[in-house]
């Protein structure tokens, strides 16, 4: 819808950049701000943020190529180091950002299970402004609706947002030549601002259920696992665009088989935490530096 903030030649500053890495100041000042009533020094989780951009970008990138474009990573590996090939898929950068943090929470001997718990809206509150930048992008779009347009809403350089004579009423229609999308001139679901919204509704949610109904450490994290698993497998069955993964038994998508895995991974969660409660906590608080 809106690609490209500004262009200086061949190099350009891309709306979907941006918005990643609001995703990531957002998540890491949630974080920031929720750690010290656990215990943890803030000053000690910069080099777990650093960690987690590298490893999420490097898992998102993987997974992408391993599974949505197989054939073209095998063939020349190197253009996983290409930005301007393949793409990025939310459920490598979750993989790749939680293994790195928790080999950095093991080694800081910090708390891995109220961390995660912290990470869990924090991840959600990142994807809810990353799913902006895939908008603007035009990528992770719906299918075709069969409909017509009764009016435009928000007209821009790349598409219009519009309302249709049938449900759910609102739709995208993007241009052709701007913005990577697959399906152009027609109505599409407007997939991105459905996972949008939600994962800012998913990050309240749990949110809450972090400060008034934890039972034991590693139930948010396993909270959000399942919700946004389910999330992700409804909101695939609308998708369109053409690198979202091969059809696996001819009915998963990538994302899908992956909402799977994650959720067998929450049940060994509440199976392994539940019986221990919710550890103590004394929250941090910072030196006096008037002390001598």
């Amino acid at each position: 819808m809106f690609p490209t903030i500004f262009q200086f030649g061949a190099l350009g500053f891309h709306t979907w950049g941006l918005m990643v890495m609001l995703g990531f100041i957002a998540a890491f000042a949630l974080v920031n701000r929720l750690v010290p009533k656990v215990g943890v020094d803030p000053d000690v989780m910069v080099g777990m943020y650093l960690m987690s951009v590298i490893g999420g970008l490097l898992g998102s990138r993987l997974l992408h190529f391993t599974m949505a474009e197989p054939e073209v990573f095998f063939r020349n590996p190197l253009v996983f180091f290409d930005p301007s090939k393949g793409g990025f898929a939310f459920y490598g950068g979750v993989i790749g950002g939680v293994l790195v943090c928790l080999g950095y929470a093991l080694y800081h001997k910090l708390p891995a299970w109220k961390i995660g718990d912290i990470a869990a809206p924090a991840i959600m509150l990142g994807l809810a402004l990353g799913r902006l930048g895939c908008f603007s992008a035009g990528c992770c779009h719906g299918r075709e609706i069969h409909a017509a347009v009764t009016h435009t809403l928000v007209s821009l350089p790349g598409g219009s947002v519009v309302t249709i004579d049938k449900a759910p009423f609102l739709a995208l229609v993007f241009k052709k030549g701007v913005g990577v999308g697959s399906i152009f001139d027609v109505p599409v679901y407007p997939t991105q601002l459905w996972e949008s919204f939600s994962a800012f509704v998913l990050t309240l949610l749990l949110l809450k259920i972090w400060r008034d109904h934890r039972r034991f450490d590693g139930q948010v994290l396993a909270t959000m696992l399942v919700l946004y698993a389910i999330l992700r497998s409804t909101i695939e069955q609308f998708r369109g665009d053409t690198i979202r993964g091969v059809d696996y038994f001819g009915m998963f998508s990538t994302s899908q088989l992956v909402s799977i895995f994650m959720v067998g991974v929450a049940v060994v969660i509440v199976a392994v935490k539940a019986r221990d409660g919710v550890a103590p906590e004394t929250p941090f608080v910072p030196p006096d530096d008037d002390e001598p």
